[in-house]
């Protein structure tokens, strides 16, 4: 699951303090807290939750980060807190959070499906960022074209991996179209799985010897 940007809530640490302080407390979630009030309102917390169960996974077992690592009081201001960054631009923070989701976050989660959401295309969003960094310039499969339940896919090409990304609207204020997001996860799936057997299929010239 990849959001946008960290929220205040989470400006207590650095990236590297938040890894320090997640190992020495392996049982603490973030996740759990949002649920128990720990983020103000709870709505965003539990459609974080409730999402990978109708997907058929345990939230437990999902991990939750955002596509560009830093904080910010909200969306709109991030272009302004990035140029006071060590990043110094909003552009140089992107490379870097790619990066970084490339070097680290994709060998250890070694994800089937990716959830962005924040989708907007007319400026930065989480399935943007993803799509612009490891889209291999496809065309978006988009599903539902509605301003409400806005959903569509892409199959991320990132190192050797081909892992499907489902863009839809920001759930603290949408609620997610499960069935909209299975379809789009079940086409991206469909193309990997295509492309997968082309590669697979042997070419031979000439005669072939009986087995």
């Amino acid at each position: 699951m990849v959001g946008f940007n960290g929220s205040l809530a989470d400006a207590v640490h650095t990236n590297a303090g938040a890894v320090h302080a997640d190992y020495e407390q392996p049982e603490f979630s973030n996740v759990a807290y949002g649920l128990e009030g720990g983020w103000g309102p709870k709505t965003l917390a539990r459609r974080l939750t409730k999402l990978p169960a109708a997907l058929g996974f345990d939230w437990r077992d999902t991990l939750y980060t955002n596509a560009l690592l830093l904080c910010s009081q909200d969306a709109a201001s991030i272009v302004k807190v990035a140029r006071q960054s060590s990043a110094q631009s909003l552009e140089s923070l992107t490379r870097k959070s790619m990066s970084f989701f490339e070097r680290v976050t994709i060998p250890l989660a070694e994800p089937e499906l990716i959830i962005a959401y924040s989708n907007g295309l007319g400026s930065p969003s989480a399935a943007r960022i993803l799509w612009e960094a490891f889209g291999d310039g496809e065309t978006l499969d988009h599903i539902d074209a509605s301003s409400y339940w806005a959903t569509y896919g892409f199959t991320a090409t990132i190192g050797e991996r081909k892992v499907p990304v489902v863009g839809i609207r920001h759930m603290s204020r949408f609620v997610p179209n499960v069935e909209a997001i299975k379809l789009a996860w079940e086409r991206q799936k469909t193309r990997t799985d295509q492309g997968k057997a082309h590669r697979l299929l042997p070419i031979t010239t000439g005669e072939v010897d009986p087995l």
